[in-house]
C-alpha cells in the first residue's frame, strides 16, 4: 500500500467515524426536536378549536348556537385529523377521513397508538362540555423525518466526497518531494557518494536526508578504506614478493651454501610477507568496525603478562614492568589491547640498543588506565611525531625490517575504543609512548544493614 493512499484512508476513515458520529447526533437531536414541535402543534389545534368552540356559545346553560342534529364534517388531510365529540359521546364536528377508532379517545392528553395498520399520534383536549381530540399519522411525521435527513445529509455527502477529493490531491502534493527524492536516487551513478542537497526540501524530509547523508559518508570511509587496503597491499607486498621470487631463482642456479642462503633469504621473505598482511588485516579490521570480543573483560596487569609471553624469551628479559594500576579493568576487547601494548613493545625493543631495557609502566585513575612504554633509543624528532601513526612510515635512518603498520594499528584501536596515544621524549633520552584506554567501570555495590 502506498503511503498516500496510507495517508488518505487513515485521515478519511477518522474524519468520516467523527462526522458521521456528529451527524447521527445531530439528526437525533433534530428529530427529538422535531417529535416536540409536532405534539405541541397538536395541542395548539385542540386549544385553538377549543377557543373558538367557547366564543361561538351564547344563551345560559353552554347551549350551543349551532344544531347538533347532524355532525359537521369538514375536509382534511390523509395524514392529519381532528374530531369534536359532547360529553356524551355525540359527535360534533370531525374531518373527513379520520377513524372513529382513533378520535374515541377518552384519555386526556397524548396517546400513541394503531388502526387498521396505521399508527397515530393524538392529543385529546376535555373543555366545556367537549373533548377535542387531534391527531397526526406517524408516517406522515417518519415521511416528513426522512425528507429532513436527505436535505441535512445530502449536502454532508458531498463534503465528504469532496473532502476526501481534496485529501487525496493535497497528499500527492504534499508527498511530491518524497517522489522527487526517489527520482533523484533513481537516477545516480552506483559509485556517486556526494552528499544529498537538503535546502530545497521540506523540513520534515530533513532528517532523513540528513541520515542519508551520514550513510554515503560512512560508505564514503568504507571505499576509502577498501582501496587504500587494495593499494596498500598491492604496493607493500610486491617488493617481498620480488625479493622471494629471486632468492628462488638464486636457489635453482646455484648448489651448495649459496642455495641454502638464498631458500632462508627466500623464507625471511616470506616472514616478512606474512607479518605484513597480518597487519594489514589487522588494520582493516579494526577502521572497518568488524566486531571484536567486546563481551570479555581484561586487566592491565593481565594485558602486560600476554604481551610479554607473546614475545621471545630473549626479548622478554629486557621487559620491566612496574606500576600501581595492575587491577583496573581495561574497556577495550583483550584481543586489541594486547596487540596495541606489544605493538609499542617491539617498537621500543627493535629501535633500542641491544642489551637495554625497556620499562612498561602501568598507572590507573577513575576514568582511564595508561600503558607507558620508555625505551631508551634514539628517539623521536618533533617532526617525526607527528608522521609516526601513518601507515608505512619508517623514518629516516630507522630500522626497515618493520612493516611500517605498528602504531598506525595502535591509533585506530585507540581511537576506536576512545582512547589516545602519545609520543613524547624521555628523561634520559630515547621515546616516551603513553597509550590511554578507558577504563572499565566496576558496578558499585551497595550493601545496607538492615
Amino acid at each position: 500500500m502506498s503511503l498516500r493512499l496510507r495517508l488518505v484512508l487513515t485521515i478519511g476513515i477518522a474524519l468520516a467515524v467523527l462526522w458521521s458520529g456528529a451527524a447521527l447526533w445531530m439528526l437525533r437531536d433534530l428529530d427529538r426536536h422535531l417529535q416536540q414541535t409536532l405534539d405541541e402543534r397538536l395541542s395548539m389545534s385542540a386549544r385553538m378549536v377549543s377557543g373558538l368552540l367557547a366564543q361561538s356559545r351564547i344563551g345560559e346553560g353552554g347551549a350551543p348556537a349551532m344544531s347538533m342534529r347532524d355532525a359537521i364534517t369538514v375536509p382534511g388531510s390523509r395524514g392529519m385529523a381532528c374530531q369534536i365529540r359532547s360529553l356524551r359521546g355525540e359527535v360534533v364536528a370531525m374531518t373527513r377521513g379520520a377513524p372513529d377508532m382513533v378520535m374515541a379517545a377518552a384519555a386526556r392528553g397524548y396517546r400513541t397508538q394503531t388502526v387498521d395498520g396505521v399508527r397515530w399520534r393524538t392529543y385529546t383536549l376535555q373543555s366545556d362540555g367537549y373533548s377535542i381530540t387531534t391527531a397526526d399519522s406517524l408516517d406522515e411525521r417518519a415521511s416528513l423525518r426522512r425528507g429532513i435527513a436527505f436535505a441535512a445529509g445530502l449536502p454532508f455527502l458531498i463534503a465528504a466526497a469532496g473532502g476526501l477529493l481534496a485529501l487525496w490531491v493535497g497528499a500527492s502534493r504534499g508527498l511530491a518531494p518524497l517522489d522527487q527524492l526517489r527520482r533523484t536516487l533513481a537516477h545516480r551513478q552506483p559509485d556517486t557518494i556526494e552528499p544529498l542537497e537538503a535546502r530545497s526540501l521540506p523540513t520534515e524530509l530533513r532528517p532523513l536526508i540528513d541520515s542519508l547523508n551520514r550513510l554515503l559518508q560512512r560508505i564514503a570511509q568504507a571505499v576509502h578504506r577498501e582501496r587504500s587496503f587494495t593499494n596498500d597491499a598491492a604496493h607493500e607486498l610486491r617488493t617481498p614478493l620480488t625479493a622471494i621470487d629471486t632468492h628462488l631463482q638464486v636457489a635453482r642456479l646455484t648448489t651448495g651454501s649459496e642455495a641454502r642462503q638464498a631458500l632462508a633469504d627466500a623464507d625471511e621473505g616470506v616472514r616478512r610477507m606474512r607479518a605484513t598482511l597480518d597487519q594489514l588485516l589487522m588494520l582493516a579490521r579494526v577502521e572497518g568496525r568488524l566486531p571484536f570480543d567486546e563481551g570479555e573483560l581484561i586487566s592491565a596487569d593481565e594485558v602486560v603478562r600476554r604481551v610479554i609471553a607473546a614475545s621471545a624469551p630473549e626479548a622478554a628479559a629486557r621487559v620491566a614492568c612496574r606500576g600501581d594500576g595492575g587491577a583496573a579493568m581495561v574497556a577495550v576487547p583483550p584481543a586489541l589491547a594486547v596487540v596495541a601494548l606489544r605493538n609499542l613493545t617491539d617498537n621500543a625493543l627493535r629501535y633500542s640498543p641491544p642489551g637495554s631495557q625497556v620499562e612498561v609502566v602501568t598507572e590507573s585513575d577513575g576514568a582511564n588506565v595508561r600503558f607507558r612504554v620508555i625505551d631508551q633509543g634514539s628517539g623521536f624528532s618533533l617532526d617525526d611525531r607527528g608522521q609516526a601513526m601513518q601507515r608505512f612510515w619508517r623514518g629516516r635512518g630507522r630500522d626497515s625490517s618493520g612493516s611500517g603498520l605498528g602504531l598506525a594499528i595502535v591509533d585506530a584501536i585507540a581511537t576506536r575504543y576512545g582512547g589516545n596515544i602519545a609520543l613524547g621524549p624521555g628523561d634520559g633520552g630515547g621515546t616516551v609512548a603513553e597509550l590511554v584506554f578507558p577504563r572499565q567501570q566496576e558496578p558499585s555495590m551497595d550493601f545496607r544493614w538492615r
